[in-house]
C-alpha cells in the first residue's frame, strides 16, 4: 500500500501486485546458479525457478513448461551470449519471454548490442534481493517502443537540449523508456540507488516518512530530473518517488553515466554534473539566512 499526501490528505493507492513469474537460469557455474536460484526463491512473485549450465538445453529443461524470464549469464565460455540470445527468441517456445542479462561488467557497446538482440534488463554482480527485483520489474515493465513519438518529447527537455537528434536516438536505444500508472512506485526509501530520472510525460511526487506520516518534498513535472543524488554519493534513497498519473520516464543506468570511454557518456556525466550544481545553488539560496 502506497502512502501520497495531496493537497493536504493521504490519498491511498494499491500498487500494482506484480503476476507470479516462471524464471529460468543459465549459468554454466553451478555455484552461480545455486546462489542465483536462492535470491529468487526470495522473491514473493516468483512461481517457479528452473536452470542449466548449458544454452543448448534450455529448450529440453523446459519442454514440459515455459518460462516468463531467463537469467542468462555473460560468460557463456566459447558461447557469445548475444548470438545466444538472439537465438533463443527466435523459438517459438521462448517468443514472449523477457531476457535478464547477468553480468560483472557492461559497457555502452554491450548494452547496444543487448538491446538489439532484445535483452530488456540487467543485473549488475554482486547484487543483492533488491537489485534482483528491480532487473525483474525492469525486464517485465512497460517500454514506449514508439522511439520517434518519445524523440519529440526529448527534444523539449533541457536535460538533453545539447545532445543531437543522432545522440538521442542512440541515447534511447540503451536506456529504458518507462511508462508507470498512476500511484505506481518508481523507487523507494533505502533503496540503492543505480539510475537517473528524466520525467517525460505525467507528475511525480518525491515523499520522506516523517514520523508517522509521508510529507510532500516536490511535486515534479515533465521535463524534471530526479534521483541523481544517489548516483553522486551512492547513499541510500532518501524518499519515495510515486506516479501522481500516468507517466512515461527516461532511466539513465549508472553504467552508461560512468563510461568515460564513450563521447556520449561524457555529456550525460557533464549535464548530470550541472543538474547537480544547479539544485545545490537553489537549495543555498532557499536556506539563506535574511
Amino acid at each position: 500500500m502506497t502512502d501520497i499526501l495531496l493537497a493536504g490528505r493521504t490519498d491511498t493507492r494499491q500498487a500494482p501486485t506484480p503476476r507470479p513469474l516462471r524464471v529460468m537460469v543459465v549459468d554454466p557455474q553451478p555455484e552461480g546458479r545455486s546462489l542465483l536460484k536462492g535470491a529468487l526463491r526470495n522473491v514473493p512473485y516468483v512461481e517457479s525457478v528452473r536452470e542449466t549450465g548449458s544454452s543448448k538445453n534450455i529448450l529440453e529443461v523446459l519442454a514440459d513448461s515455459q518460462a516468463d524470464v531467463v537469467i542468462i549469464e555473460q560468460n557463456l565460455g566459447d558461447e557469445d551470449v548475444f548470438a545466444v540470445v538472439k537465438r533463443l527468441r527466435s523459438a517459438p517456445e521462448l517468443a514472449n519471454a523477457r531476457f535478464i542479462l547477468l553480468t560483472s561488467s557492461l559497457d555502452m557497446e554491450g548494452r547496444r548490442k543487448g538491446m538489439e538482440v532484445g535483452i530488456q534488463s540487467y543485473l549488475s554482480r554482486p547484487y543483492d534481493i533488491n537489485g534482483l527485483e528491480r532487473a525483474l520489474r525492469d525486464a517485465m515493465g512497460k517500454v514506449s517502443t514508439n522511439h520517434k513519438d518519445t524523440l519529440n518529447k526529448v527534444r523539449r527537455i533541457e536535460f538533453f537540449s545539447q545532445f543531437s537528434d543522432m545522440e538521442l536516438v542512440r541515447l534511447l536505444k540503451i536506456c529504458h523508456t518507462r511508462k508507470y500508472q498512476a500511484g505506481e512506485t518508481i523507487f523507494s526509501e533505502g533503496e540503492n540507488g543505480d539510475r537517473l530520472y528524466v520525467l517525460v510525460a505525467g507528475q511525480v511526487q518525491i515523499l520522506k516518512q516523517r514520523e508517522n506520516k509521508k510529507e510532500t518534498l516536490a511535486k515534479l513535472s515533465p521535463g524534471d530530473c530526479f534521483g541523481e543524488m544517489a548516483l553522486v554519493d551512492q547513499e541510500p534513497r532518501s524518499a519515495d518517488a510515486i506516479a501522481l498519473n500516468d507517466c512515461m520516464i527516461i532511466e539513465l543506468n549508472a553504467e552508461i553515466i560512468n563510461d568515460v570511454n564513450d563521447i556520449l557518456a561524457l555529456k550525460l556525466f557533464r549535464r548530470m554534473a550541472m543538474l547537480v550544481t544547479k539544485k545545490l545553488r537553489e537549495y543555498t539560496r532557499q536556506n539563506r539566512p535574511h
